[in-house]
């Protein structure tokens, strides 16, 4: 067999060593990226600080609608006690407990308002919490498809290795920095097959005498355009 098919042998290894090697590099970004969690937990955060603001703010207008309700208890509980007999102080009993009652209809709007704003804060926060809960099981189904991925192309990689150490003694030394010099300059295909008359990496057409070297010869020949090894089959 001529040298050029030893390295287009090693060639085709390479190349699925490299395509193996790609997807890893591919799936590895995947499972490293988490901003979509993080954005969902930063939501997820935000949701159960502005739940916590509404329920404060309902708690604080609850509390002052009480003490102003105990405020009117006490001022009709002196009213009506018989114990004030002045005619002036009882008339500003009856216009403070009046006042007491408007500023009460006033509170009681707005725990009505707080109460509105609070279930509408505690239904954003629990959709917050079912859309984190159902990212985070895809994530897990996915990141645990990928690693089955990841394990597959380790141990496919691991086999193309091995049929490289085959492949390599075949190849001489010098053969081999060429080899690995094209490689780094042609990203990663040195060696290109003859295909319809033409040169499968950049298409250019090939002379019928340059053909016929590449399928004989056992010295390389080169595409004269993107100046790969060329084998002919």
């Amino acid at each position: 067999m001529s040298t050029t098919f030893h390295l287009f042998r090693l060639q085709e290894i390479d190349s699925q060593i490299d395509k193996a090697q790609r997807r890893l590099d591919e799936i590895q970004k995947i499972l490293d990226d988490n901003r979509e969690l993080k954005r969902a937990k930063a939501y997820f955060k935000k949701c159960e600080t502005e739940h916590d603001i509404s329920q404060k703010i309902l708690r604080k207008t609850e509390d002052e609608v009480k003490k102003q309700r105990i405020k009117i208890e006490q001022t009709e509980a002196m009213l009506y006690s018989g114990n004030i007999k002045n005619p002036k102080e009882v008339q500003d009993l009856q216009n403070k407990s009046q006042s007491l009652k408007r500023y009460l209809s006033k509170l009681e709007d707005d725990q009505l308002e707080a109460m509105v704003a609070h279930d509408e804060e505690k239904e954003i926060l629990q959709n917050s919490q079912t859309d984190l809960d159902k990212l985070k099981a895809k994530l897990i189904q996915e990141n645990s498809r990928l690693a089955g991925e990841k394990s597959g192309l380790n141990k496919e990689k691991e086999g193309l290795q091995k049929d490289r150490a085959v492949a390599l003694p075949a190849v001489d030394v010098e053969r081999l920095e060429l080899y690995n010099k094209l490689r780094k300059q042609k990203r990663g295909v040195a060696v290109t097959v003859i295909n319809d008359g033409g040169c499968s990496s950049c298409g250019s057409t090939l002379t019928l005498d340059i053909q016929q070297k590449a399928r004989s010869a056992t010295n390389a020949t080169y595409c004269p355009s993107c100046q790969r090894i060329l084998y002919g089959k």
